[in-house]
């Protein structure tokens, strides 16, 4: 009986591996809201953030595979919180007006301990590109499963496609909303 037991839970792994929430904590100070939920607006116009549990498996914003433990889709857009008029997006919640000025540049090797990751989303962070050497290019070698990957509304310019051209295991690919020029401008969303 010990042995049928064992046997059925041997493909079970009890949450996130070290590495990946490691991983996390190295994303956190980018994307600060990454092991909280955002519930709603108080009366004071704050926002409560409830923090998550230890298992980085069950945060909001992760998914993992149930078997490997591995994280799958990694939410990282930022939130939107319900008020009593709207649902308002934090990023213009927090700074009420252009972010032009708060923009910043993404060390995109700090992904590369996901291995199984298959959905990434970095809606609305206000990443205006990557820091030189450690952009999206560097996800083909490690990446290989990255299917959908969202970076919509922030401040990438063309020069963030030839950073793209490698990932040959997308499938969908979203730009909206971005600082696109010239003949080759992409506004919207692409299946591939």
């Amino acid at each position: 009986m010990v042995l049928i037991v064992l046997s059925l839970g041997a493909g079970l792994c009890d949450g996130c591996l070290e590495d990946e929430r490691l991983a996390l904590f190295q994303l956190k100070p980018f994307f600060h809201f990454i092991d909280h939920r955002v519930q709603y607006l108080n009366y004071d116009d704050s926002v409560e953030e409830k923090e998550s549990s230890s298992d980085c498996c069950e945060w909001e914003r992760v998914v993992c595979n149930p078997t490997s433990g591995r994280i799958t889709h990694l939410s990282l857009d930022v939130p939107y919180v319900e008020t009593s008029y709207d649902l308002v997006d934090i990023v213009e919640y927090n700074y009420m007006g252009s972010q032009e000025e708060n923009y910043w540049y993404l060390n995109a090797s700090l992904f590369l301990p996901f291995e199984e990751l298959q959905n990434l989303s970095l809606r609305g962070n206000s990443v205006a590109g990557c820091i030189v050497n450690q952009g999206f290019e560097r996800f083909s070698s490690r990446l290989n499963k990255l299917e959908i990957l969202d970076l919509s509304e922030n401040y990438f310019n063309n020069s963030i496609l030839t950073s793209l051209s490698g990932l040959s295991s997308l499938n969908s690919l979203n730009l909206a909303n971005n600082k696109f020029t010239g003949s080759n401008s992409t506004y919207g969303k692409a299946n591939l």
